[in-house]
């Protein structure tokens, strides 16, 4: 893992995000935002609904059954999930939080991991010469 920046490691996460959803879901978000903050990675993704989904949205049943089927989707494939996190940054994944909002049609995915990642970009103190 060669980044110079906290940001350039936001995006290549968040590009490979945007690929694994699109790889194991079938599309992905309209857009993404990934934070990192000491030893976590936030990641929001919004525009998730598909088309129908949209249309369905406002039924009580149905958005039960968006979230149920999309919990289920990331749980089968948590793995991999993991695996790719752990490939960009280096970083293993200790706990996977996620949340779907199918009316503002956003996900939240928290990760922990046992490497403060923010620390890395940290500027180190200069010493003073005398």
């Amino acid at each position: 893992m060669d980044f110079r920046t906290k940001g350039e490691l936001e995006s290549k996460i968040g590009s490979a995000v945007m690929k694994f959803e699109r790889e194991y879901f079938g599309r992905g978000p309209k857009e993404i935002n990934t934070f990192i903050v000491q030893d976590m990675i936030i990641i929001r993704q919004r525009g998730i609904l598909t088309p129908a989904e949209e249309q369905v949205r406002d039924n009580p049943e149905s958005v039960d059954l968006i979230k149920r089927l999309r919990e289920t989707l990331l749980k089968s494939n948590q793995e991999a999930f993991k695996a790719l996190l752990h490939s960009v940054t280096g970083a293993s994944i200790r706990t996977l939080y996620t949340d779907i909002s199918v009316q503002d049609s956003e996900k939240l995915i928290v990760c922990a991991l046992d490497t403060n990642l923010e620390a890395m970009f940290r500027p180190q103190a200069r010493r003073r010469t005398s």
